[in-house]
């Protein structure tokens, strides 16, 4: 069963989950923010899948594009780090009536841009997980990927652009793909063998024919 979130709650829970799991001694806290994030920090930006509803005509409508900044702040001498996020809003284009609706947002890709957080303050912070793969999240809907309708969207409309980090489905996809790609090579030598050895006979037995029967 798909279970859909809108509120705040649910994101500060699991970051508070996830980040205790890393092995620091430092605070760190997550604020939603419905404004615009201030400037200063470590900028890190991701998209993710979700669904909308117009609370005027009541159109409903998803997006594989919804934009999600998160500002991050380490206070070392306090020992204290904070993260602001925005997550970008989107009007309905049915009605047109302007009105900027917040998502509903998995609780499965929640866990997978916190995770996806979660590394990025490891790494950068702490140096730790350098082999870390950033998550994908997951589209939960059947409607076909369109172009990202930029005149309904808030971060499009306050002029923010998006360079995503290279995603990954997960560490042991990626280690069975290298592990297919080392079995077909294998396989490919193993017949190049095969078949240098039979021309090797071939060979051999032509320039070496039977001798003739005696009479």
């Amino acid at each position: 069963m798909l279970r859909l979130s809108i509120g705040n709650d649910k994101w500060t829970d699991e970051f508070e989950t996830q980040i205790e799991e890393l092995d620091i001694t430092d605070l760190w806290t997550l604020q939603v923010n419905e404004n615009n994030l201030e400037n200063g920090g470590l900028k890190f930006e991701r998209e993710t899948f979700g669904s909308f509803r117009c609370s005027y005509c009541r159109h409903h409508w998803s997006s594989s594009v919804i934009h999600i900044r998160f500002l991050i702040t380490l206070d070392r001498p306090c020992k204290r780090g904070i993260v602001n996020m925005k997550i970008a809003k989107q009007s309905c284009k049915m009605c047109n009536c302007g009105v900027m609706e917040k998502p509903q947002i998995s609780d499965e890709n929640i866990k997978i841009m916190i995770k996806n957080l979660v590394l990025k303050i490891n790494r950068t912070f702490y140096e730790k997980e350098k082999d870390g793969r950033h998550l994908r999240s997951i589209n939960y809907y059947n409607e076909p990927k369109g172009p990202h309708d930029k005149d309904h969207c808030e971060d499009c409309q306050e002029g923010h652009s998006y360079l995503e980090e290279p995603w990954y489905q997960d560490v042991s996809h990626h280690k069975e793909t290298k592990s297919q790609q080392g079995l077909s090579t294998a396989l490919t030598v193993a017949g190049v063998t095969v078949g240098l050895g039979a021309l090797a006979l071939a060979c051999m037995a032509f320039s070496n024919p039977k001798n003739s029967s005696k009479k």
